[in-house]
């Protein structure tokens, strides 16, 4: 089957991939086909790629197609707009500040493996842009969420050593600053965390949040993706649990096909948002 005839089927693999959401490889053009002229947009279409979403746009103006139907947004920016309709906080600490916390943790933590932070060498790094880089990739396969922790505790346990053990260190590095960045301000600790707020917020409100940031939205466009972080696929399995917007997620050439074989097993989390850290509003 040539190329033309796959994305020709539909896109839902099986019947573990939920009606409204629909899996694209490429096929970026449909979107395009949606483009019309419209008193208000119904379709928001989100790029974690700022560069990307600039591309769509240049695309519609060289076709000369309205861009009436569309709203572009990054995930940021929709998770603020849910907040600011929900009533919480938006504030977040930015990386160069997380930085310095993690600088200030580093001067009064003993330096034993008894701090959370030793990593494959055997001792405890203490070099801030190491550990943040740990904190925000485990950040991004789990978001923190309890299943996922305990499916990467559960893998670990099963590699031989010492990667067995280089894993359980690098989770262990990255819950221990976690905890002590929330302990240390009264914003959340990352946009991510904003993320998972908006996410919750979409959940327990049944949808209503999302409706008054959106009122118009029927549609919800993820464009551009090299991969499916676990905060995003979250927000989606959120949407999908608590509203009526159809989900479109284009996912690019190459690592496409594997990342929509993975969706199922991805949207597979209860309570979406969640995290395993004490529930206050400074922090989460």
């Amino acid at each position: 089957m040539d190329r033309r005839d796959r994305r020709d089927r539909p896109d839902r693999r099986d019947d573990e991939i939920p009606d409204r959401l629909t899996l694209h490889v490429g096929d970026e053009g449909r979107l395009f086909e949606r483009s019309r002229p419209r008193s208000r947009p119904n379709e928001l279409v989100v790029s974690p790629v700022e560069l990307h979403q600039r591309n769509v746009q240049r695309r519609l103006r060289e076709a000369r197609l309205p861009k009436d139907a569309f709203r572009f947004e990054d995930p940021v920016g929709v998770c603020l707009r849910v907040l600011e309709s929900a009533g919480r906080p938006t504030g977040a600490v930015d990386r160069v500040d997380r930085l310095s916390l993690i600088r200030s943790i580093f001067g009064v933590t003993a330096p034993d493996d008894s701090t959370g932070f030793a990593l494959s060498t055997g001792a405890p790094s203490r070099d801030p842009r190491r550990v943040e880089r740990i904190r925000t990739e485990v950040e991004a396969l789990t978001n923190f969420h309890p299943e996922r922790l305990s499916a990467w505790t559960d893998t670990a346990a099963e590699l031989d050593g010492p990667i067995d053990a280089e894993a359980d260190a690098v989770l262990d590095a990255a819950l221990g600053i976690e905890r002590e960045l929330r302990d240390r301000t009264a914003e959340a600790v990352s946009e991510t965390a904003l993320l998972r707020r908006a996410t919750r917020s979409i959940t327990a409100t049944n949808g209503s949040v999302w409706r008054e940031a959106y009122p118009d939205i029927d549609r919800l466009t993820l464009l551009g993706l090299s991969s499916l972080s676990a905060p995003h696929t979250d927000l989606v399995n959120a949407l999908l649990t608590a509203t009526a917007v159809e989900i479109h997620v284009h996912f690019r050439e190459g690592t496409g096909e594997y990342l929509r074989r993975r969706v199922p097993g991805l949207l597979a989390i209860a309570d979406p948002g969640t995290v395993p850290f004490p529930s206050t509003e400074a922090s989460e």
